[in-house]
């Protein structure tokens, strides 16, 4: 029937991974039986459908069941290009009458229309001619993902191996009459399929039900009920819909960067900044009495959203571009090491003080000072020691909230006064550190600590220079004991037998003797090597009590000095 069936603007974004495709692929195949070598389909529930129309109507909104049925689109767009390849047009352009229908004035239409992954889904998956574009937002990839899944399982090999695991077949000759018949199953298969549907009459209606069905256990996140709310409060008005156009910038933002993010995240990221701290479960509870409440304004918020989610990227993934004048050098350098330490918890305070920098509320200079602050505990704290983060969330969002109320530069310089005496508190013991820094390792086998090493190096080098006139590039990890060296293997790979070194002069010590890479090391300008040889020049050889002596004279020198707690 040529009826289309259109995801609305409230509906959440395409989110199935290949746990949830593989169980409905298994559903499938399960429910085709063999009886005396005949293939016989049964009838199969997929659950109930909640769509907004009349019955009689040619098209409704889906409020419920939108992922089942973009899988089942995908499943037979991908079952179309299989036909096509074992050169069955027939049977292909036959199936696509499934995925795209025709109006009376013989008009092609999509009969799932999805106006979120457009043109992705549409040129990708749904076109009979299929064109290829490289997937941009998480919605992108997973659509992709699932298509690949489905022309991976329709290969001859492997869906004669899922036929016999899922199904009673007995082992059979499988021709390639046979591997069309599979086929020719899957698709009867789907024809069979049977839902119970609701429909509602308005689109009113469909914003409650979709709220109500969360309620019930419906597997929503709180960003899909926040987005349901804003398009409640938000209506489409022709021939613009502004809130989906504005929700859509918020995507794009994050999806620009190499290091995709994820919208659940940096809603709670941006709520936890912004308005209160709460645990996930709870922020759609705040965020709706907030909004009785009328300390929230739908159009602003969504207007915030987007404003802060520039700022998140910039955070999640910094880009030197972002910070084009040599004196904010220090922001992206901290940003970036806060990215090697792998925390999360603090970019709830980082959104609040760049938009504080961007609207002139906090000095460059202050901006830096506290972001060092946060370098630096976490340095020891986090990449080092790996403390547990009990309580550093409500104490972030705390202080990203008090950074926003900042009037003048004294209330931002007290505001960094007292998070700096609460992180000292938390900070591990030195003895504590300089335990875990000695376990810090690097070789080509174990490469886990090899970007937080390359950072200590690079910062202990910044230091010595005392000015941050020259910025040091790419550097690699020289091991002054050759990582083959048996009778090292346990020491080998500690900090304290690593030098940085260009690459270039990396490849001339390769396999020497430590006297002539010690007169090799000489061509380096490095401080962190010209500090080597001088305190080690009168050396024959290099030893393990060497290395964990160095080691730990780095670890004492890094708590005490470098990294200080200010």
């Amino acid at each position: 029937m040529n009826k289309k069936y259109i995801v609305p603007r409230f509906q959440r974004e395409y989110s199935w991974t290949q746990d949830e495709i593989s169980e409905i692929w298994k559903d499938i195949i399960s429910n085709i039986r063999f009886k005396n070598n005949i293939i016989v389909n049964e009838e199969y529930f997929i659950g109930s459908l909640v769509l907004v129309g009349e019955d009689k109507s040619t098209e409704f909104q889906i409020v419920d069941g939108q992922q089942r049925l973009t899988t089942l689109t995908i499943l037979l767009s991908a079952l179309v290009e299989t036909f096509k390849e074992i050169e069955k047009e027939d049977l292909a352009q036959g199936l696509y009458t499934l995925i795209e229908g025709k109006t009376v004035l013989n008009k092609p239409f999509f009969k799932l229309e999805n106006e979120h992954p457009k043109p992705f889904l549409q040129k990708v998956i749904q076109n009979f001619e299929k064109v290829k574009i490289a997937p941009e937002t998480q919605e992108e990839v997973l659509l992709n993902n699932a298509y690949d899944f489905f022309v991976k399982r329709f290969q001859k090999q492997n869906l004669i191996k899922d036929f016999s695991e899922y199904t009673n077949l007995d082992s059979i000759l499988i021709d390639e009459t046979i591997y069309t018949n599979f086929l020719e199953a899957i698709r009867d298969q789907i024809l069979q399929l049977k839902t119970i549907y609701i429909t509602v009459s308005n689109e009113d209606d469909a914003y409650t039900i979709f709220e109500t069905l969360n309620a019930r256990g419906m597997n929503l996140t709180t960003v899909d009920l926040v987005k349901n709310e804003i398009f409640k409060a938000l209506r489409s008005q022709h021939p613009n819909d502004d809130a989906k156009d504005n929700w859509k910038k918020i995507r794009t933002n994050l999806s620009l960067r190499e290091e995709k993010v994820n919208i659940d995240t940096y809603f709670r990221h941006f709520w936890l900044s912004k308005y209160e701290f709460t645990t996930e479960d709870k922020i759609y509870k705040s965020f709706k009495k907030l909004v009785k409440q009328n300390k929230i304004q739908m159009d602003q918020f969504l207007e915030d959203l987007i404003y802060e989610s520039d700022n998140y990227k910039k955070v999640t993934d910094p880009l030197l571009t972002d910070w084009k004048q040599q004196e904010e050098r220090e922001i992206f350098n901290s940003l970036m090491a806060l990215n090697v330490f792998r925390v999360t918890q603090v970019r709830t305070l980082l959104i609040a003080l760049l938009t504080q920098r961007n609207k002139n509320e906090i000095t460059l200079t202050d901006l830096k000072r506290v972001l060092k602050i946060v370098e630096n505990f976490h340095f020891i704290f986090s990449a080092v020691c790996s403390s547990r983060a009990s309580g550093l969330e409500s104490k972030y969002s705390k202080y990203a909230r008090r950074f926003r109320e900042c009037k003048n530069n004294r209330d931002t310089r007290k505001v960094i006064l007292d998070l700096n005496v609460d992180l000292k508190e938390k900070l591990p013991a030195q003895n504590t550190f300089v335990e875990n820094f000695g376990n810090l390792y690097f070789t080509n086998d174990e490469t886990k600590h090899k970007r937080l090493i390359q950072y200590i190096f690079k910062t202990l080098e910044s230091s010595l220079r005392k000015t941050d006139e020259l910025e040091i590039a790419n550097i690699t990890l020289e091991h002054i004991i050759p990582q083959s060296t048996v009778m090292l293997s346990g020491a080998v790979g500690k900090i304290g037998n690593l030098l940085p070194l260009a690459g270039s002069i990396n490849n001339l010590v390769d396999r020497k003797d430590f006297k002539t890479k010690m007169v090799l090391f000489e061509k380096s300008e490095l401080r962190v090597v010209k500090e080597f040889i001088k305190e080690n020049s009168t050396k024959d050889n290099w030893t393990e009590e060497d290395i964990l002596q160095r080691t730990e004279k780095m670890a004492i020198m890094a708590y005490n000095n470098i990294w200080r707690a200010d």
